[in-house]
């Protein structure tokens, strides 16, 4: 589409001043001065812009998928493929509306020669969905600028950029639900770990056999290990209205945050065995309280309906009105010694208080708290420091509360907040179902 412009109207006004001034004079110079303007306008007037069709756009997205509150890099290539030069051209990438650039420019102005390229690049931080790329636009000045054309150019490669809570994480054909869990609690037993020797008893595996102590002794007696039990855990994610903030615009949720890093941490305690249970607050579902509430199980099938539990959390626009009763319904659902994973911002008290009800009932508690305050303002810092007295009241309290700050890499903060409370979370359920201190063989 050809569009001319209005640049030249103050090149036809000296032209009409200068040649009335000429003539009403006699004067010769002013009348030939006209001429230069009018060269102008008419060269201005004559001048043609025209797409050509011969100029080609790609497009690449990198990561896609992404989790949430990653920073994607998108990268925009547009070819000259025609014979000619294009004097002035200008590309706007069609960034989807619902998201934010970051970093880097979606346009860009420049000169292409035939066979040349330009390359924008910019950075976006991707949101749970879909987002749909509108083609790139461009538009073309001829070389007086006299006139313009603007058109939509098709694009080549990636038209989309998907957020999803799995991204990066393995498919569930990866999940190796024949594996045992392997934490090691403090009971005897069969396993890997020496724990402790006893009298040797008739039908005892010959591999158990201490053959040491028999050749010192010559006595036969019998090697326990410490016995290996999967852990009990309910994934808890805060999908509360309070929760649902954006550290600034076009980013992720706090709620979003949550149901990636709980689908992460639940793939990889299903993945080395753990009875898993998952329990969403916040929302008005059909379990107890309006809870949406996995029992616990494992396998394949149980990550897939977490997936749903937690999909739904990041999505849902609507909250329940009573949120404190369903944290409180928990302690009557979550196994005996099970530990008690959450994920919540501790934007408000309640959290809080849950963990403290939590670990009075015996139970671990694991707190993964994501950063989603601003502290360029005056309240956005003041409601830091209530967060951070938060985390430490859950600390204090027993909990292991960690900070999930902005830019750290989700498995670095599931490493630091799970990996050493997990085999504690095991004894305490070996503890509840056989006592502390049994000797006897398993």
């Amino acid at each position: 589409m050809s569009n001319p412009t209005l640049r030249w109207r103050g090149g036809v006004a000296a032209t009409i001043v200068l040649a009335v001034v000429g003539l009403a004079t006699s004067n010769g110079p002013i009348l030939l001065a006209a001429v230069v303007p009018l060269a102008y306008v008419a060269y201005g007037s004559l001048a043609t812009a025209e797409l050509p069709t011969e100029l080609t756009a790609s497009r690449t997205v990198e990561p896609t998928p992404a989790p949430p509150g990653r920073p994607v890099a998108v990268t925009l290539t547009v070819t000259n493929d025609s014979d000619r030069t294009l004097s002035d051209v200008r590309v706007v990438d069609g960034v989807p509306g619902d998201l934010a650039v970051m970093d880097g420019s979606p346009r860009v102005g420049t000169t292409l020669e035939p066979g040349e390229s330009v390359t924008l690049e910019y950075t976006m931080v991707a949101r749970r969905g879909e987002h749909a790329f509108d083609p790139p636009r461009v538009r073309l000045r001829s070389l007086g600028a006299g006139a313009a054309a603007t058109a939509d150019l098709p694009v080549d490669g990636d038209v989309e950029l998907v957020c999803r809570l799995d991204a990066e994480a393995p498919p569930l054909a990866d999940d190796a639900s024949n594996h045992v869990g392997q934490i090691t609690t403090d009971s005897p037993g069969r396993g890997l770990e020496f724990h402790s020797t006893r009298e040797y008893r008739h039908g005892d595996d010959a591999k158990r056999i201490d053959w040491r102590h028999y050749a010192k002794r010559g006595t036969l007696a019998t090697v326990n290990y410490r016995e290996h039990r999967s852990a009990s855990i309910v994934a808890v994610v805060d999908a509360r209205e309070v929760c649902r903030v954006v550290p600034g615009p076009g980013r992720p949720t706090a709620v979003e945050l949550e149901a990636y890093a709980a689908t992460h941490a639940v793939g990889e305690f299903l993945r080395t065995g753990h009875d898993v249970a998952v329990a969403v607050v916040g929302l008005d579902g059909p379990g107890p309280a309006g809870l949406h509430w996995l029992p616990p199980g494992g396998g394949d099938g149980q990550r897939s309906r977490a997936l749903d539990r937690f999909e739904l959390a990041a999505d849902a626009e609507t909250t329940v009105e009573d949120p404190e009763a369903q944290f409180t319904q928990l302690l009557g659902l979550a196994p005996p010694g099970a530990q008690i994973a959450l994920f919540s911002p501790l934007l408000d008290d309640t959290p809080a208080d849950a963990v403290e009800a939590w670990l009075a009932h015996d139970h671990s508690v694991v707190v993964l708290s994501p950063d989603v305050i601003t502290g360029n303002t005056v309240s956005g810092q003041y409601e830091q420091v209530r967060r951070g007295a938060r985390l430490a009241r859950c600390q204090a309290a027993g909990a292991r509360a960690l900070d999930w700050r902005r830019g750290t890499p989700l498995p670095v903060a599931l490493e630091y907040a799970f990996a050493a409370d997990a085999g504690h979370a095991a004894r305490r359920r070996a503890d509840a179902g056989t006592g502390a201190g049994t000797g006897g063989d398993a």
